[in-house]
C-alpha cells in the first residue's frame, strides 16, 4: 500500500514536470522560428532618428519583418525590437515579438514618400510616439 502510495506521487510529479516543460517550450518566443528567415531578409527602407547619445532606426526588411533598434553614441545596440509588419497602402501595421516596443512605437505606422518620413502611433489615431526620419 505504501509502495503504491509513493509510486503515485512519483508520476504524478514526473507528469507535472513533464507538463511544465511542454508549457515552457511552446511558451518561447516565435521569432526563433523565424530568426533564419529575418536575418536572410534584404532591407527594403531605414529610417533614422538621431539624439544626443541615443540613435535609433527602423528598418522595412523583405518577407514582411521590421526592426527597430537603438544604439548608444559607441554603436553598442542597447534596444533590439524584431517583428512583422502588412502593409495597407501607406500604413503599416505593425506585430513585434516584444511587447515592449508598443510602448515605445505603437501598432501602427504611416509612411510619407514625399516627406520621406514614417510617424509612428497607436490604435487612436492623433497619438504620435515618435517620428523618424529617413
Amino acid at each position: 500500500m505504501i509502495i503504491t502510495y509513493f509510486y503515485l506521487i512519483m508520476i504524478s510529479k514526473s507528469i507535472l514536470f513533464l507538463l511544465l516543460v511542454l508549457i515552457l517550450v511552446s511558451c518561447s518566443p516565435s521569432f526563433n522560428r523565424d530568426k533564419a528567415l529575418f536575418d536572410r531578409s534584404a532591407v527594403k527602407a531605414k529610417f533614422k532618428a538621431i539624439d544626443d547619445l541615443n540613435d535609433c532606426y527602423f528598418e522595412i526588411k523583405e518577407n514582411g519583418f521590421t526592426d527597430f533598434y537603438c544604439q548608444l553614441y559607441d554603436s553598442l545596440k542597447n534596444t533590439h525590437y524584431p517583428g512583422r509588419y502588412t502593409q495597407q497602402e501607406d500604413t503599416l501595421l505593425l506585430k513585434f515579438y516584444n511587447k515592449e516596443a508598443y510602448k515605445m512605437l505603437g501598432k501602427k505606422a504611416l509612411i510619407s514618400h514625399t516627406k520621406k518620413e514614417i510617424v509612428f502611433f497607436d490604435v487612436y489615431p492623433g497619438i504620435r510616439n515618435r517620428l523618424l526620419f529617413n
